[in-house]
């Protein structure tokens, strides 16, 4: 399978590389992982300096620039794909979310079949924002979006508000398909700090691609 891979506000592509690498190896040479940096620059996140030089985000908080998010991955996906899943951390995996509300409304990145959610939050509406109106998805009002098989990953150490914002997340995709797996590690990508993470991590994706794949 090929995946999008994309990495949180104040780090990198080079950054979440780092981040995946053991699930990545684990996962095998079946799988080609691209990563992409975001092109709005930011301060860096904690411990970020340490890694790399520069720090992105991919969203500006601005609406002339935000409305442009989604059309911007169309064409980034239309010149370098397809891609067969999306793997984001945080804000990459509210991007992430964004783009695949927006195939499932009209087939716009060549119809994705799976995501890994890291520590991800619902998305605002592609296709509000576009007019210049910044709503978030709700499950409440919007309900289940995304029915391809996806894989929700967060701390149980997490305050309570994050934790309901990536469970909302969670909501809006198909309970049939949805795995959903909690670590101690805090707002990070489960690897090298915990093999019990690592393993549960590995668990959940893996049953996700296997998913993906009995729907083909």
């Amino acid at each position: 399978m090929r995946w999008l891979c994309l990495h949180g506000r104040g780090t990198s592509a080079q950054i979440f590389e780092m981040q995946t690498a053991r699930i990545r190896e684990a996962l095998g040479r079946d799988h080609e992982f691209v990563f992409i940096n975001g092109t709005v620059p930011t301060d860096p996140d904690v411990g970020a300096e340490a890694i790399a030089d520069e720090f992105f985000g991919y969203v500006a908080h601005n609406i002339e620039q935000d409305q442009d998010l989604c059309d911007n991955m169309i064409e980034f996906v239309e010149s370098q794909g397809p891609f067969d899943g999306i793997m984001g951390f945080s804000e990459g995996g509210t991007v992430g979310a964004m783009m695949l509300v927006e195939d499932s409304r009209h087939g716009s990145f060549g119809g994705l079949k799976c995501a890994v959610f890291f520590s991800a939050a619902p998305p605002f509406d592609p296709d509000l924002i576009r007019s210049g109106v910044v709503k978030y998805v709700d499950p409440d009002t919007d309900g289940v979006l995304l029915a391809i098989p996806t894989a929700h990953i967060w701390s149980r150490a997490a305050g309570a508000d994050e934790i309901k914002v990536h469970q909302r997340l969670s909501q809006l995709c198909d309970e049939r398909g949805r795995e959903v797996f909690l670590h101690d590690l805090g707002h990070d990508v489960p690897g090298s700090k915990s093999d019990e993470g690592l393993a549960g991590t590995l668990r959940a994706i893996e049953h996700v691609i296997e998913n993906a794949m009995d729907a083909r």
